[in-house]
């Protein structure tokens, strides 16, 4: 009989003789990964060694109050018999209060040194030793007093009952199940009038038979139960790991608030930011510059270039909107307002300037021209495969002609910018600039931080 668990139906693998099938799981494992719930015909041991240690260990800690239980009622049952079997037999007194004393004292010590059997198998081979002595004393008491028949039978019938309490593992039950049987077997035997023992043989045999069968299908209940958590346990770990990194990726693309929502369900986020500040840089040249570089020193030194603007980006508390070619944008005061978001942009763009000419000397000269203005904002989600937060407005358009009419490696700030840092910063007066579509501003050209 060959038996099969699966997690669902059909997905159990071809075996041969001697193993049972525990849950084929269907992912891309190794053949080793794959075999590691496949269970032993007749021991319905897992095959694989470190499956088998933890099912032990598991089995062990959850299966130690049913030892403590069949150990600890055999020895009280004992102490009973001690008074009720020459109550009820013609056992006499003394005999069956030395007997029972000392199987009493025999259960006790398994009970008392319980603590050490922290495997199935430690548990299961005392319960099984502790049995087969049980079986054997009972057969020879009822023996001598002459109450095999009834009496004999109903008390090996009590062991089932432990056995159940315990679970004990089928092969174990299965050879303490052969030791009871050899001494039923011999009982029967020297016991006068054998033909009224067949009653008996037959609910002993019907009761055996029946044990081994449910203690052979709880195990391999217990079993496909202990693997199917096992699985159950490595898929919710790994869509823990891939939830994580799409939640890393994600926040690597929005801010962490707006990603919050998105991860809460919200799927239309468009907000009115009235107080920011917006930063435009790009490269001076940068056409030429990529005409006269291989690919990939081009994208190299953006890679570089950018990693360090991220950087800078976030240990001012801003947030990095987005990149275009050479082109670099940022913000502050969105999506959380800041008091000195203006003073942070314009320090940013400072900074940023320092890394680009601290690049040129690798490639030659590196500069940057930066564009910060600031005002009010519309911010929002677009997207539902590839999700971008973006911001518009005149702030932005005025941050962007501010970058692109300005000067190579200094920060052009408007007058309402300047008007938010004049204390922090010194800057030159550009005079009005005409700025297409907004006709003649009034701009500044930052010159460096105040001490």
């Amino acid at each position: 009989m060959s038996l099969s668990v699966g997690l669902r139906p059909g997905n159990v693998a071809n075996l041969g003789d001697g193993e049972v099938s525990a849950p084929a799981v269907d992912r891309p494992t190794a053949t080793s990964d794959a075999d590691r719930g496949v269970l032993r015909r007749w021991s319905l041991r897992f095959r694989d060694d470190r499956t088998e240690r933890g099912y032990q260990r598991q089995g062990g800690a959850e299966s130690l109050t049913g030892f403590r239980i069949a150990t600890g009622t055999a020895a009280v049952m004992w102490l009973l018999a001690a008074v009720v079997t020459p109550s009820g037999t013609p056992i006499p007194l003394d005999l069956a209060f030395r007997v029972s004393s000392a199987m009493a004292l025999l259960n006790w010590a398994a009970f008392m040194l319980s603590g050490r059997a922290d495997t199935l198998d430690r548990q299961h081979s005392v319960v099984s030793v502790l049995t087969s002595v049980n079986g054997l004393v009972i057969l020879w008491l009822a023996s001598t007093g002459g109450v095999l028949p009834g009496y004999g039978v109903s008390a090996l019938l009590l062991l089932f009952v432990f056995g159940f309490v315990s679970r004990t593992g089928f092969i174990f039950a299965a050879w303490r199940s052969a030791v009871i049987v050899a001494g039923f077997v011999a009982a029967a035997i020297l016991y006068p009038g054998r033909g009224s023992l067949t009653v008996d043989a037959f609910i002993f045999g019907a009761a055996l038979i029946g044990t081994l069968v449910a203690l052979r299908l709880l195990e391999t209940s217990r079993r496909r139960v202990f693997y199917q958590d096992i699985v159950i346990t490595q898929q919710a770990d790994a869509l823990r790991v891939e939830k994580d990194r799409a939640d890393a990726l994600l926040l690597n693309v929005l801010p962490e608030s707006i990603s919050s929502r998105l991860l809460a369900g919200e799927r239309t986020i468009a907000d009115e930011y009235p107080s920011v500040t917006v930063l435009f840089a790009d490269i001076v040249g940068f056409t030429h510059l990529a005409a006269r570089l291989p690919a990939d020193e081009v994208v190299g030194m953006l890679g570089r270039l950018f990693e360090r603007f991220d950087e800078l980006v976030a240990e001012r508390g801003l947030e990095k909107i987005k990149t275009i070619g050479d082109a670099y944008m940022a913000a502050g005061g969105l999506p959380q307002p800041l008091e000195d978001h203006a003073a942070r942009v314009v320090d940013l763009g400072l900074a940023m300037i320092d890394v680009a000419s601290q690049e040129s000397d690798a490639i030659g000269d590196l500069r940057l021209r930066v564009g910060v203005h600031s005002g009010p904002v519309i911010g929002g989600v677009i997207g539902h495969r590839k999700f971008a937060f973006d911001i518009w407005g005149e702030t932005v358009n005025i941050a962007s002609r501010l970058e692109s009419q300005g000067i190579g490696g200094r920060v052009h700030v408007s007058a309402e910018t300047w008007r938010r840092v004049e204390g922090q910063f010194d800057a030159e007066s550009s005079g009005p600039i005409d700025l297409r579509g907004y006709g003649p501003l009034a701009t500044y050209t930052i010159v460096g931080r105040r001490p």
